[in-house]
């Protein structure tokens, strides 16, 4: 697999993110947020930028997050992100030669990063499958993909749940950016099991691994891909088996040094080239466990 990253997981400034990238070969970046803002709702002068320095450097942008529908709750919202983000978004989309968008799945009114685990199971409101569905047909006119991202905090917080939605919505345009790291964060396990639910589906894959999150802690610590609590070579196996030839976007969620992202890097490539996982790290084996 040939792994890029989110840009901003190094740097918000594109210029610095692709120069310590490509100092440790990565040429593909997936843009989120930059200097002035979250694209595509930033300076279009920045945006030119990242054109002039992408082209420049000879490197690929494989992917755009505009943060679409992840706080988006009620009808007043859903119909700003369509006429205020969406057209733009779409626009860049277009323009820079992607298949689609990388989306959320609605928030869950009272969801928090800090509550979102003591949250009783809902089902999915008749109301957010209508917004995806309208919002699948959009983009469908647009000959563009809309690729939900799980996330704890939103209705789509695993990719099963995402697939789900994806088939009452009856769209044909939808599809599932595959992130077992947050998943693992709301589950605090690995999500491989629902791996065969999300298949048919998957468009865009991000990497990020993480520590089971200790007592008291609201965010856990995430590690390099394998190091937690995902067995990225059982994931990644599963990929290629499956047959995606996708983009594969490391997230690390941790700081944005050269020392840091080589190892991200190394580890993801170590974790696609071998078979499962046997032994976990000493690391994962001293954490404490969530019962």
């Amino acid at each position: 697999m040939k792994f890029g990253i989110v840009s901003d997981e190094i740097d918000r400034d594109f210029a610095a993110a692709v120069r310590i990238g490509k100092t440790v070969g990565i040429e593909r970046y997936e843009i989120r947020g930059l200097k002035s803002g979250r694209i595509p709702m930033c300076d279009e002068a920045e945006i030119r930028e990242v054109e002039q320095i992408a082209s420049g450097e000879g490197v690929s942008i494989t992917g755009l997050s505009p943060g679409l529908f992840k706080m988006t709750e009620d009808d007043a919202g859903f119909r700003q992100a369509m006429n205020e983000v969406y057209p733009r978004a779409a626009e860049l989309a277009q323009r820079w030669g992607l298949r689609g968008l990388i989306v959320f799945g609605f928030h869950k009114p009272g969801a928090t990063e800090e509550n979102f685990g003591s949250l009783a199971p809902a089902a999915v409101p008749p109301q957010v499958i209508d917004w995806l569905a309208e919002a699948g047909a959009r983009a469908a006119s647009d000959r563009l993909l809309l690729m939900i991202e799980p996330e704890p905090i939103c209705w789509a917080d695993t990719s099963s749940v995402a697939a789900d939605m994806i088939v009452r919505s009856e769209a044909s345009s939808l599809r599932i950016n595959y992130d077992p790291g947050n998943v693992a964060w709301l589950t605090q396990t690995d999500p491989i099991d629902e791996f065969e639910n999300a298949a048919a589906w998957i468009a865009n894959v991000h990497v990020k691994d993480l520590m089971p999150l200790e007592s008291g802690a609201v965010r856990p610590r995430f590690v390099p891909a394998g190091e937690g609590l995902i067995d990225f070579r059982a994931h990644f196996l599963a990929l290629r088996k499956a047959g995606y030839a996708g983009p594969v976007s490391l997230e690390p969620h941790m700081d944005g040094s050269m020392e840091t992202i080589r190892r991200c890097l190394e580890s993801a490539c170590r974790a696609s080239s071998a078979g499962p996982v046997t032994n976990r790290s000493a690391a994962y084996q001293a954490a404490p466990q969530k019962n």
